[in-house]
């Protein structure tokens, strides 16, 4: 029984850190998605500027 118990302890500490580990792999890549149209935008407005275009 004790066996038991503690199997399930150990299976629970790592499903909740394998949860853990999802959450910021999945805050990571929206981070880098948000910078990414950041920089798209950036690299844009400078052509535009360098080029002496307007893009509104």
């Amino acid at each position: 029984m004790e066996a038991l118990v503690s199997m399930v302890v150990v299976l629970s500490t790592l499903l909740i850190g394998w949860q853990s580990i999802e959450s910021v792999s999945q805050r990571n890549r929206s981070d880098e998605h948000a910078i990414n149209v950041i920089k798209e935008k950036y690299y844009k407005e400078r052509k535009a500027w360098l080029t002496g275009t307007d893009l509104r």
